[in-house]
């Protein structure tokens, strides 16, 4: 007995159905879905609470035993330093960290002085002199050559930070604080 078999029926949405793959959704495809705003609203109000609990947090402990301070203070004497000179440079320096639990925390005394090793090397001519300045606006290591002055202010800024505005009088040199106020 001879079987004959019939064909197969094509499917007749081939064209017009998508293809059925596994697909990731990642934090990019969440923001971007239905419910983006209200993840994005999250995210936003989570890092405005980090900041402004770390700006409380180092406001409140600016000079009272800050990890700073007692690292200054063991390495050298006391006549060797004054509180105020330990409060300033702590105040300049106040990066807080992110610590494994998702709090703010104090860096420690090896998290925050850079090994003798590290090359302090200038951020904008990558050259490593002895004299080095810090930009005031965005804490990096520029040379003397690369370093400029504010003519509003008087603080060092470095080319990034600084804008340059040309007068009949000649060139005046903001850095970006005082240059939003500027005409």
């Amino acid at each position: 007995v001879l079987r004959e078999e019939m064909p197969k029926r094509s499917c007749p949405f081939a064209d017009s159905s998508p293809v059925q793959l596994k697909t990731r959704v990642r934090l990019k495809e969440l923001s971007q879905g239905v419910m983006g705003e209200r993840y994005r609203r999250e995210i936003f109000e989570k890092t405005k609470q980090l900041l402004f609990k770390g700006a409380q947090t180092y406001m409140n402990n600016a000079c009272n035993a800050s990890a700073v301070g007692t690292y200054l203070i063991a390495q050298y004497p006391e006549s060797c330093i004054d509180k105020s000179e330990i409060c300033s440079w702590h105040r300049c320096n106040g990066q807080m960290l992110i610590g494994q639990d998702g709090k703010l925390r104090q860096p420690c005394a090896s998290e925050m002085v850079l090994p003798v090793e590290v090359s302090k090397a200038c951020s904008s001519c990558i050259r490593t002199v002895d004299i080095k300045d810090v930009c005031t606006q965005c804490d990096q290591y520029i040379c003397q050559n690369c370093s400029k002055l504010c003519s509003c202010c008087s603080t060092i800024v470095c080319s990034l930070c600084s804008v340059i505005e040309s007068e009949d009088v000649g060139d005046q040199i903001f850095c970006s604080g005082c240059s939003m106020y500027k005409e």
